[in-house]
């Protein structure tokens, strides 16, 4: 039994293809697809962008560049699972959608989990609370590597992801709706962030504040939308102008920038601060 079927999608010849010839999806899918593939650039567009205003502003905090490092790396491995030959998931077979779908995953986790100890380092940077972030950071590393352990096994050793949140135990089709193991492990892994930000929400200016209610604001609304109409169809959402899981990149592109420039103004104000003696 062949355990090893690859396969991708020729999007560039994505004009020529009409009906389709060799690909076992509908219209609906295929356009759905092709416009996830061209929004997830909008990720690696907003890091660059990022790392440039913070070189611009020499702004050293390190730990933010790994994290738009890794985020511009999530968005080419998306790319990847996009393009993947759509719908070729079958159970115990290592196909290229699901092999795709393992190293997607994989940089989504590693971003979360980056995202998550780039806040705990920027909140807790006194002396007195190094402990706190060494033990949240310790926390917040062991869950991801259980995730990404989880994640493996499904991939490498039974060759599924089966759903088992809203899918009924169907396969990684998405078709069905749910939320695979991975999906919901990488929800958890930047919950603490909401309690960085609850913790940390009275010490911050009123701009940083603002800033921070806006990324969030956009964010749920971008949830909203792909829970709604993020489906692997073109739906109504629109009139079917808009794909919702491309909107959801859009939208999280545009989250990825007011960080940056949160971060750039926190920092601005630290200086200030310290100019001023405070």
């Amino acid at each position: 039994m062949n355990l090893l079927k690859l396969d991708f999608i020729d999007w560039l010849s994505f004009k020529d293809i009409l009906p389709f010839e060799g690909i076992d999806t509908t219209f609906a899918e295929f356009c759905a697809q092709y416009s996830a593939v061209q929004t997830n650039w909008a990720y690696t567009y907003a890091a660059i962008i990022g790392v440039i205003i913070l070189l611009i502003k020499k702004n050293k905090k390190w730990y933010w560049y790994l994290f738009l490092a890794l985020y511009s790396i999530m968005s080419v491995t998306s790319v990847g699972m996009h393009t993947a030959n759509y719908g070729a998931f079958e159970p115990g077979i290592l196909t290229t959608k699901l092999l795709a779908s393992y190293i997607d995953m994989s940089l989504t986790e590693l971003t979360a989990w980056c995202g998550v100890c780039s806040f705990a380092m920027e909140f807790y940077q006194s002396k007195d609370s190094l402990k706190k972030r060494n033990m949240f950071m310790i926390g917040v590393t062991a869950w991801m590597i259980l995730v990404l352990g989880i994640l493996t096994y499904e991939v490498f050793v039974i060759h599924d992801r089966p759903l088992y949140f809203g899918g009924g135990g169907a396969p990684m089709d998405g078709k069905t709706g749910g939320m695979s193991i991975a999906e919901v492990g990488c929800v958890i892994t930047v919950l603490p962030i909401l309690y960085l930000l609850i913790d940390n929400f009275k010490k911050m200016t009123s701009n940083e504040r603002a800033l921070l209610i806006l990324a969030i604001s956009v964010m749920l609304i971008a949830a909203v939308i792909t829970a709604l109409w993020g489906d692997n169809e073109i739906a109504d959402f629109a009139l079917g102008n808009f794909h919702g899981h491309s909107t959801w990149h859009m939208l999280g592109a545009l989250v990825e920038l007011i960080v940056v420039f949160w971060v750039d103004q926190r920092t601005a104000n630290k200086l200030l601060r310290e100019a001023k003696g405070e």
